[in-house]
């Protein structure tokens, strides 16, 4: 009786050591709550566009999220309902255009024209890129290389100068 327990425990869980892995996710996807239609491969694509749109240098100005959960982040936290509609039309209408034109097999400059070009027409694909440029810009403005480098910012506490009179 005993045997039969311990080969059905056993049987128990080799099953769950073998479908374990199927059921983890190592890759665990951020949940935007304004932003619900935009799931993994979406937030991808927007992270490729942001990095066509201003290349990131992880090496030389490290901060500590990637700008695509920066832009994403930024958008879901600050943007009002109707422009963060406004912002899933752009993107429904970028990815259509995106996938027309096979975007991968571009070449950067051609994809970088591509950009430039819907950046100038006054649709919502306009606003969406509009947005993804100006928190790519923000994001790399906020590494703090670039804050202490070029902008010559002092982190808290600060310079104390005694010597100073009030």
């Amino acid at each position: 009786m005993n045997r039969r327990i311990a080969i059905k425990q056993i049987g128990l869980l080799t099953g769950g050591l073998v479908i374990l892995p199927y059921a983890c996710n190592v890759e665990p996807n951020i949940i935007y709550y304004n932003l619900p239609t935009i799931k993994g491969a979406q937030q991808k694509t927007i992270g490729h566009i942001c990095n066509i749109i201003l290349p990131e240098d992880i090496i030389n100005f490290p901060t500590l999220e990637s700008r695509q959960e920066f832009v994403l982040t930024m958008v879901n936290d600050c943007y009002a309902e109707s422009k963060v509609e406004k912002f899933i039309k752009g993107f429904d209408i970028i990815s259509i255009l995106i996938n027309e034109i096979k975007f991968e097999n571009l070449s950067i400059e051609e994809q970088i024209s591509f950009i430039d070009k819907q950046t100038k027409s006054n649709d919502s694909s306009s606003f969406f890129l509009k947005t993804l440029k100006k928190y790519s810009l923000l994001h790399f403005e906020s590494s703090e290389n670039y804050m202490v480098d070029y902008l010559n910012f002092e982190f808290v506490p600060g310079r104390y100068l005694g010597s100073v009179s009030a």
